[in-house]
């Protein structure tokens, strides 16, 4: 919990600019999920943006190295078992969204 007497507080602009809007964003959905007050950590936003960045350098790999990823058609079990994951979570999804 952040408060000024124990002196760990930060306005929003402080905190974007200490963590980057990316960085708050992933800090504050893992802030608390229970009927517990919501907390803040710090390590959790420094946490959250190296996941980011490790991820940015990921993606940077990946597409220069796209011509050695597989390509053609996608007719393997595996990629038939992952189409039908995907499109059974697309029905789920739109049928939540209809209730």
């Amino acid at each position: 919990q952040m408060s000024k007497s124990t002196g760990n507080f930060l306005t929003l602009t402080q905190a974007i600019d200490k963590f980057s809007a990316d960085g708050m964003r992933l800090a504050l959905a893992d802030a608390g999920d229970t009927v517990e007050d919501a907390n803040f950590v710090e390590a959790m936003a420094d946490a959250g943006i190296l996941r980011l960045y490790t991820w940015v350098e990921w993606v940077k790999e990946m597409i220069a190295n796209r011509d050695s990823l597989r390509s053609g058609p996608a007719n393997t079990f595996n990629d038939r078992v992952f189409a039908s994951e995907m499109n059974a979570g697309i029905m789920k999804t739109d049928q939540n969204y209809e209730k």
